[in-house]
């Protein structure tokens, strides 16, 4: 039998086992053959089967079978990284195992080693398959991304934006700014500069959206501040309530805290639709 052919009679037989379903003859052919190299043991099957069986059994404490979990415990070494990189030190390692180790220890956990496995299944055939460049470093995920990252974002990945330019009033004539929103996400930005730096003991900024289709009264955009030496801000808008279609934006000078209504006695900025 030529590899190919081998390795999809073995896969049968593979797919027997888990069903339950071999005869003895079969069987001794299975043991054989899980001994040859060319056939590894595919763990996907066991693992639907797993996830099949915990879905249907999901009202009690569902376990693995004790074969399935030693066979988990004893191929879990083979879902390494292939070392075709010696010259890595095993802090740089993409794949840590330990943890893993821990949790396979577990039986309750069926749904974890399917979904642990599926990851590991995807690792290990990306590397072996050159699809993982391990000698380029992998760019991390920003989880919590600053206000520059996130206004950068929405203005390359969004579409249908508001974008206004503040104006400043006679008292802050010198500064400039822009404002980015979108309705979609409920989320916007404003770029400020040459704001004067507050004292937030004594006052904040505040910001006002001016929406038409909601009421009379502008919404409350969230308070900030313009710290020491940071000639540019960029400041997320922290709306409360949902805004559809923004005319204006207005910062004003407040209290500490910010007020729930603006007296408008000191205007910082306006940017409003033309």
């Amino acid at each position: 039998m030529i590899n190919q052919e081998l390795l999809k009679h073995f896969e049968e037989l593979e797919a027997g086992r888990i069903l339950g379903d071999l005869d003895a003859e079969e069987l001794q052919q299975w043991e054989s053959l899980s001994k040859d190299p060319s056939c590894a043991v595919d763990l996907s099957l066991e693992l639907t089967a797993a996830a099949i069986e915990a879905e249907l059994s999901h009202d009690q404490e569902t376990e693995l079978s004790d074969s399935l979990m030693k066979q988990l415990q004893e191929d879990i070494s083979k879902f390494t990284v292939a070392d075709d990189h010696a010259e890595l030190n095993d802090a740089d390692n993409i794949v840590k195992l330990s943890a893993w180790k821990r949790a396979v220890s577990t039986p309750q956990v069926p749904w974890a080693i399917a979904a642990l496995f599926a990851i590991l299944f995807v690792v290990n055939s990306l590397t072996q398959d050159g699809g993982l460049n391990t000698d380029q470093p992998i760019p991390a995920i920003a989880l919590n991304p600053s206000p520059e990252e996130a206004r950068d974002a929405i203005l390359s990945n969004t579409k249908n934006l508001v974008e206004l330019d503040f104006g400043g009033t006679d008292s802050y004539n010198k500064m400039t700014g822009k404002v980015v929103w979108s309705d979609e996400l409920q989320e916007g930005y404003m770029t400020l500069s040459n704001l004067p730096v507050n004292d937030p003991s004594k006052k904040q900024y505040q910001l006002w959206i001016v929406d038409p289709t909601r009421d009379t009264k502008p919404v409350d955009g969230g308070v900030f501040d313009i710290p020491e030496g940071q000639s540019t801000a960029v400041i997320a808008i922290n709306n409360p309530l949902v805004i559809t279609n923004p005319k204006a934006f207005v910062i004003t000078m407040e209290q500490p805290g910010g007020v729930v209504v603006s007296k408008q006695q000191d205007v910082v900025a306006i940017a409003k639709a033309s």
